[in-house]
């Protein structure tokens, strides 16, 4: 293999804990561990390791290709040259996705005038400040109080337990009866096969979660894992059909069931799908994490 080639391979399970080393002081979804595992199939993901930092490439062409910006620590233009020399040896053009608007001006600094930058609302990360989801305060969360008080009234035995290997199984049963209601499509069944390694991996990839309880069934679940000391991201949220006013009550919950020291919760992107952002809106993100694609001037 030549010098200039990366060592990419795809990422696998047991790679949960190193990868969690290059990626804990960051905001974004797609730096998760969890993510970069679970969603290799869907992305078409790979990574690599060198000389302080983790390499990782996308190849789900048209929406997501590219290289990610290089996480680590050490000389960035150096590891910015390394990516050119892999690009170049592998017969790829040298472009960049999910960068941040940090990392897209680091790299218009190392290569200016060499790309053009775009962005997609769509690939954009909605994070919360858990105490605001904790407490649901003043006007704005109005009508999530509400949808709490009117589920707590049809249901007033509702309970949670936490996502456990005694849980595992009623939260697989609401996430395939969410699926069942919903068109049918590749992207389904990439989530679909992701929720049940996620499950069979609570441990290994340190995940948590809760699994809401009514009507003396499972109505909803959630699952997520720590980005960070401080940054909680949601993995996957499901709700049965007809228990719709029970995601604002796992949701809240969830929060509750964070440590003091979470200060934001990364409920992922919208995949510009209209319903989900006027949901994520609806919580009034303290921050909207714009993710840019570097293209090539002169490919």
């Amino acid at each position: 293999m030549s010098d200039t080639l990366l060592p990419f391979n795809s990422p696998g399970e047991a790679d949960a804990s190193w990868l969690r080393a290059y990626t804990e002081q960051s905001l974004g979804s797609d730096c998760a561990a969890v993510n970069i595992i679970l969603l290799r199939e869907k992305y078409h993901t790979t990574v690599a390791t060198h000389d302080g930092f983790l390499f990782r490439h996308y190849d789900q062409n048209p929406r997501l290709l590219g290289y990610a910006f290089p996480v680590g620590s050490g000389d960035v233009q150096k590891a910015i040259l390394c990516l050119r020399q892999d690009a170049a040896a592998r017969g790829r053009e040298l472009r960049f996705c999910l960068l941040t608007a940090e990392q897209r001006d680091v790299l218009q600094s190392i290569c200016p005038g060499e790309f053009r930058y775009m962005t997609d609302r769509g690939d954009a990360d909605y994070l919360y400040r858990r105490t605001q989801l904790v407490d649901l305060p003043g006007t704005l969360y109005h009508g999530k109080r509400n949808h709490i008080a009117q589920f707590s009234r049809a249901y007033p035995e509702w309970y949670t337990r936490p996502l456990s290997r005694d849980t595992v199984q009623d939260a697989l049963r609401v996430a395939r009866a969410w699926q069942e209601a919903q068109e049918p499509s590749l992207a389904l069944q990439h989530e679909a096969r992701a929720i049940r390694q996620a499950m069979q991996c609570l441990e290994l990839f340190r995940l948590f979660g809760l699994v809401l309880y009514a009507d003396k069934q499972p109505v909803a679940m959630t699952v997520g894992s720590l980005i960070s000391p401080f940054v909680a991201d949601i993995h996957y949220e499901k709700c049965l059909p007809d228990f719709r006013r029970a995601y604002a009550v796992i949701n809240r919950e969830f929060a509750r069931a964070l440590p003091d020291s979470c200060t934001f919760i990364n409920r992922e992107e919208d995949l510009n799908f209209p319903g989900l952002r006027q949901a994520k809106l609806s919580y009034h993100p303290d921050l909207v994490l714009e993710k840019y694609f570097a293209i090539p001037l002169n490919p």
